[in-house]
């Protein structure tokens, strides 16, 4: 299936406002669906895996309860169920607005089927996704807080979740849809003499390193740095890696196979 399988992520950024605890940009997140429905029924032999940051609703209980760290105090335990709940909270808003536009979506929990060591990945049982694409279903992921065999607990990022099933299920294409254009040169919602970065090849990453830095609000997994890491990952397996704005148009151009609507990772 790789040759028509795309992953796709909705940033947290993009779908939530970050800055305030548990909210939706409901009429974006609408939009995105509506974009998504017109893709799926126009596009009849693309294969979709679509994953979501958690945004506002995990990522101020994660930081408060250091969920990442994993069970580190007596409150961690406390801190894992409210962290678990509310981005699990997100994912049914998500994946209700789907099914409510006709799209055939099915949620995907990490934290159900996947196991870290010391934050990364180890075990993930994929075989309800394999099975979810045969039958023509779009399963739905998500950054999530899964169990650790080292830490008792950790959170996994959504590019985590996508590089690890990248080795499985060899999509041709990873799309990020965040809030900006891509990788910039410095953050653009603060500088404006920031300027974008059409491409980054893995050989040269340390060329740019330097320009990334962390997301501009609360963010527990890493920020713009780790995402380009993971991406770097995927990259290297011979698969196309795009960071690029989720704003109207762009999800349908970008998957209608349409490059360098923001920053490539080849």
């Amino acid at each position: 299936m790789e040759n028509n399988l795309i992953f796709v992520k909705l940033g947290g950024s993009l779908i939530t406002e970050k800055s305030v605890p548990a909210t939706l940009k409901y009429s974006i997140l609408k939009r995105i669906v509506k974009e998504l429905k017109e893709v799926v029924d126009r596009e009849r032999d693309l294969n979709l895996l679509i994953g979501h940051g958690g945004g506002s609703f995990p990522h101020p209980i994660a930081k408060a309860f250091r969920t990442s760290e994993g069970f580190i105090q007596a409150d961690s335990v406390r801190g894992f169920a409210m962290c678990q709940n509310a981005v699990s909270t997100l994912n049914r808003v998500v994946v209700d607005l789907m099914t409510d536009y006709g799209i055939n979506a099915v949620s995907i929990q990490p934290s159900a089927c996947c196991i870290a060591e010391d934050g990364e990945i180890v075990d993930f049982f994929i075989r309800p996704i394999e099975e979810c694409m045969s039958k023509g279903l779009i399963p739905v992921v998500f950054g999530d807080c899964v169990f650790d065999a080292v830490k008792g607990c950790t959170i996994l990022s959504t590019e985590q979740i996508f590089t690890y099933l990248s080795g499985f299920l060899r999509p041709s294409r990873v799309l990020i849809f965040g809030l900006v254009d891509g990788v910039y040169t410095s953050d653009p919602q603060r500088d404006d003499s920031a300027s974008l970065i059409p491409k980054i090849e893995i050989e040269k990453y340390t060329s740019v390193e330097s320009y990334l830095g962390s997301s501009y609000s609360v963010d527990v997994t890493g920020g713009m740095t780790t995402k380009v890491k993971d991406l770097i990952e995927i990259a290297k397996m011979g698969i196309e890696c795009e960071i690029l704005s989720g704003k109207s148009g762009n999800i349908l151009r970008a998957l209608a196979g349409e490059r360098g609507l923001g920053t490539i990772i080849e």
